[in-house]
């Protein structure tokens, strides 16, 4: 299994945490009227460092809560990529030692390496995960803050998320964390993976012709022909009415009241509130 899969959360709010490459962004579990806080790493201190620091002696506190502190890993940190299992691997060790390799090619090489997970499978191709093995150290200092720890994506949750709703075979873009995904899906199983960045100042309705544009490219690449693209929008306003008649909508489940953040929000305050969607969202459900 995945260690970004999503851990259960029971019904008191945990401490929610939004990390990009740049910053990042909570909202505390007992806030008195909650928002959103961010904090940015100093220019002349690495994120890593900042971090720890800010984990170890101005992070809130969780005492009470007994839950995990949900951590959402926003796109400029945590990388994205469909792994194809060559045919003569013969052992997970293997496996993973292809999937490092291809992070290195895909996204060059990162201080001390990288952290790669995945949903590993022993043939056809799988979700991979890589995040910089700096950050490692990181995570050490957050389990030893507070204990109890689950990391996601917004892509991670938005998979767990729609499985039920999203079609076993066709296409899919999802917009998350100001990343816009295109994929297509074999069978329930994702076969291929396009990441793009949102352009600045984007709207709903950029964002929409943005995604049709991606897969247009990525349907003639899989030489599949047009066919339909699902749209899920896993952003503030995300559930109003798609405009282009070329993308078929799905529903999403509501998840409740909660601090808002708007499309132009910083990448850790975005992947934040995907967290805290999923949270309120399970609640509700339950």
């Amino acid at each position: 299994m995945s260690r970004w899969r999503s851990k259960s959360v029971a019904p008191a709010l945990p401490l929610v945490l939004g990390l990009s490459a740049q910053g990042v962004a909570w909202l505390a579990p007992k806030a008195a009227s909650p928002t959103w806080q961010t904090w940015n790493w100093p220019e002349d201190v690495d994120g890593p460092t900042a971090l720890r620091d800010w984990v170890s002696n101005q992070a809130p506190d969780v005492d009470g809560t007994r839950q995990p502190v949900q951590v959402c890993l926003a796109p400029s940190l945590a990388q994205h990529w469909v792994q194809s299992v060559p045919t003569q691997t013969t052992s997970l060790s293997e496996l993973h030692a292809v999937a490092a390799a291809r992070a290195q090619q895909l996204w060059g090489p990162a201080p001390g390496g990288w952290m790669v997970t995945g949903d590993w499978q022993p043939e056809g191709s799988f979700l991979c995960t890589a995040v910089p093995a700096a950050w490692e150290l990181v995570w050490a200092a957050m389990r030893e803050r507070w204990g109890g720890v689950a990391f996601h994506t917004p892509l991670l949750l938005a998979q767990q998320q729609g499985q039920t709703q999203w079609p076993q075979t066709g296409w899919l873009a999802v917009a998350v964390a100001q990343r816009l995904y295109v994929q297509r899906r074999v069978a329930g199983r994702m076969a291929s993976l396009r990441s793009v960045r949102w352009p600045e100042a984007s709207t709903l309705e950029t964002l929409q012709a943005q995604a049709v544009q991606e897969g247009r490219r990525e349907m003639l690449r899989a030489d599949s022909g047009q066919e339909d693209l699902h749209w899920l929008a896993l952003c503030e306003g995300g559930e109003q009415a798609v405009a282009d008649a070329t993308l078929k909508a799905l529903p999403w489940r509501s998840a409740g009241a909660m601090p808002v953040v708007p499309l132009d929000a910083p990448e850790a305050a975005q992947a934040a509130w995907c967290a805290r969607q999923w949270v309120e969202g399970d609640r509700h459900a339950a």
